[in-house]
């Protein structure tokens, strides 16, 4: 296929999911919402709208809502206009938006003319009650794993593994000591070790 046969395919999936989400029969009827500006390869902004809702069966529902290019000045009422445009174009109520998270920066928590601000001010005008504000630690947590040193956690996990998947009889033994025992989840450990989850496992059995 070609090139464009392939980006109106993708049109078409996007198309076809939003309206499952958003069709009246299953209209979320609460949602909150986490916003991600980035920059790409061309220095275009591109403000990612997720959205976490829950319609009238109960059933939550979370996908991407939109994602709006900012060719400017990234401001809090540029990125705003674009969750505004979202927001309108899904025939969702503000006052219907119960929490908002957003990376902390000064254009998305300002406290006058950011984001959080000017969607809160939204939201109240519909004549709803203030979302709750969270703060997303992604951006931190990928810091904090660059300067971590994971090796020395590593080490005694890989070394018992391989310790119990070298030999047959420690593996037989391992397996017998688990039963005898009546491990509490003892069935999810040796599936972990078994399908390659050997460190969330560990972790669990640890506990």
């Amino acid at each position: 296929m070609s090139a464009n046969t392939v980006a109106r395919r993708v049109e078409n999936i996007a198309e076809n999911i939003s309206s499952q989400l958003f069709d009246k029969k299953g209209h979320v009827e609460w949602f909150s919402l986490a916003l991600d500006e980035s920059t790409d390869v061309s220095d275009t902004a591109q403000v990612l709208i997720y959205i976490r809702g829950v319609d009238k069966s109960y059933e939550v529902h979370e996908e991407l809502l939109d994602m709006y290019s900012i060719h400017g000045t990234t401001t809090g009422r540029n990125i705003f206009k674009g969750v505004e445009m979202a927001i309108n174009q899904k025939n969702l109520r503000w006052k219907n938006l119960k929490c908002i998270t957003t990376d902390g920066g000064k254009n998305m928590s300002g406290k006058n003319k950011g984001v959080v601000a000017l969607v809160s001010k939204a939201v109240e005008n519909d004549g709803g009650s203030k979302p709750l504000v969270l703060h997303c630690i992604i951006h931190q947590q990928s810091l904090c794993g660059k300067c971590l040193d994971m090796s020395e956690v590593l080490k005694p996990v890989i070394s018992t593994v391989n310790f119990i998947r070298s030999f047959g009889l420690n593996h037989r033994q391992f397996i017998e000591e688990i039963g005898e025992n009546d491990l509490p989840y003892h069935t999810a450990v040796y599936v972990g070790l078994v399908v390659g989850k050997s460190f969330s496992a560990f972790l669990n059995f640890e506990q």
